[in-house]
């Protein structure tokens, strides 16, 4: 299991002005899951998703936790072995290739639960992966 953890901006209206919850990420059981919970004198709020997370607290867990990027190393599977996780994790066909030469070069940029989940995905399929965070 990997998290993070944001303070984000949600809709409430028994808070005066900006209410702020708290936004996690998390990978459970091969999946992309995440909540925002807000409490205050109305009461407790907790929406929960899985998959991308609206946007704006997406950017929220990149700002506050930073990024994250992953890259293949060592031994690696064929190229379509790489590209089949790609395509299953939702990378457009037409973007496939470009995905695979990011993770051999530069590496995908993203939070670290979503680049948790890709590589065990990855090491699933036989790929050799290393996890860092950008400084």
């Amino acid at each position: 299991m990997s998290s993070g953890e944001a303070t984000v901006a949600v809709d409430c209206e028994s808070c005066p002005g900006d209410a702020v919850g708290r936004f996690q990420e998390t990978v459970f059981q091969g999946r992309l899951e995440w909540s925002v919970a807000h409490s205050c004198a109305g009461g407790t709020t907790e929406i929960c998703g899985r998959g991308a997370p609206p946007e704006p607290w997406r950017q929220a867990l990149l700002d506050q936790c930073g990024t994250y990027r992953l890259r293949l190393q060592g031994t690696n599977p064929s190229d379509v072995g790489v590209m089949k996780v790609l395509r299953a994790g939702g990378t457009a066909l037409g973007e496939v290739r470009r995905a695979l030469a990011t993770l051999r070069g530069d590496g995908l940029a993203g939070t670290e639960a979503e680049l948790r989940l890709l590589a065990a995905r990855l090491e699933d399929a036989g790929a050799g992966t290393r996890l860092s965070r950008e400084q």
